[in-house]
């Protein structure tokens, strides 16, 4: 039975990850009412949802230019535009993969194929993902000072929610920034010798060894990359929630943005389906959104990511009819 486990360990986690969101969704719905969140979506306004997408794909090119600065930061220089094409390619697998990093495991084989640099090809995606969510905390402290000032706008928040934004806020910063000048892994040995037995060490180990790889310049270029990045993706919030007539401050989205960031990336449903639900029901109903409004909200911000891997699809299917009608050719 334990060797069955081992040998199909990737599986079953696969399988629980959708039983989970499957159940996570149901008890979900079941609470604020299907019908509710149907007739929500049907009177989506499509004028501003053709803008969240549109707004969607830049982030797309953004995130793809980003990618571009870490690598050449390694002395690797792929094309822009194929980067842009890889990037759609990982939306496409993570319509079919149930962690929400299948997509990044297709981008970094994909790219070694083709360009031959795997680990290059493995720690930019790893760099992409960390820059882009410090660039969010970033915001979200900009944020958070504006919604505090005098000339905030009035939103009452329950302290809970206060206390997991300013954690979410200033905690990836900082933690980014102790790795890249300090070396908090020789603390630990020299505090915790038998801190390689820990769980995770080796992940954290290596995501320090990732972060003191990159020179200084390019980090700080793929940081302030990141802050277009982050207030598109709070626009494509921004233009959802008009789609749904859904009228909040711009900063109360700023301040949810980096915490909606980290649901996408943990693999615990799938592709963050009922876990990403839940937590928009738990950020904006004390700001006065309906519950299923809310749901309506996550589901239609789902929707364009997965119309984004539809894209991908297309664009494989296209690369794919080119390189064959070429291919006589060239032998």
């Amino acid at each position: 039975m334990i060797k069955f486990l081992r040998a199909n360990r990737k599986k079953l986690v696969g399988l629980f990850q959708i039983a989970l969101s499957v159940v996570l969704l149901v008890w979900l719905l079941g609470r604020v009412g299907l019908a509710e969140v149907v007739s929500t979506l049907a009177r989506i306004n499509w004028y501003w949802y053709a803008l969240a997408f549109l707004l969607f794909q830049l982030n797309v090119v953004i995130r793809a230019y980003r990618w571009y600065v870490l690598l050449r930061a390694l002395n690797d220089e792929p094309r822009f535009g194929y980067l842009v094409y890889l990037y759609y390619v990982g939306f496409f697998a993570n319509n079919f993969i149930p962690s929400g990093f299948g997509g990044d495991l297709v981008k970094v084989v994909t790219l070694r194929q083709s360009h031959g640099h795997g680990s290059e090809a493995l720690s930019s995606v790893l760099m992409e993902r960390v820059t882009g969510l410090v660039g969010s905390s970033l915001i979200a402290i900009a944020a958070l000072l504006w919604n505090t000032s005098a000339h905030a706008a009035n939103v009452e928040l329950p302290w809970p929610l206060w206390l997991l934004i300013v954690v979410t806020a200033f905690g990836f910063p900082i933690a980014f920034f102790v790795a890249r000048w300090a070396d908090p892994i020789a603390l630990l040995r020299r505090i915790y010798p038998k801190a390689p037995s820990l769980p995770l060490y080796d992940k954290v180990e290596r995501l320090i060894n990732t972060i003191h790889r990159y020179p200084l310049r390019a980090l700080v270029s793929a940081l302030l990359i990141s802050l277009p990045f982050t207030l598109n993706l709070v626009l494509v919030q921004v233009t959802i929630a008009d789609a749904l007539n859904v009228h909040l401050p711009f900063g109360v989205f700023a301040l949810f943005v980096p915490i909606i960031a980290i649901i996408n990336l943990l693999p615990i449903t799938f592709n963050g389906l009922g876990l990403r639900e839940g937590i928009y029901t738990f950020l904006f109903v004390p700001v006065g959104v309906p519950a299923a409004t809310a749901v309506s909200m996550s589901l239609a911000f789902y929707f364009l990511r997965f119309s984004a891997g539809l894209l991908g699809g297309l664009m494989i299917a296209i690369r794919s009819v080119v390189q064959f009608v070429r291919a006589p050719q060239q032998t």
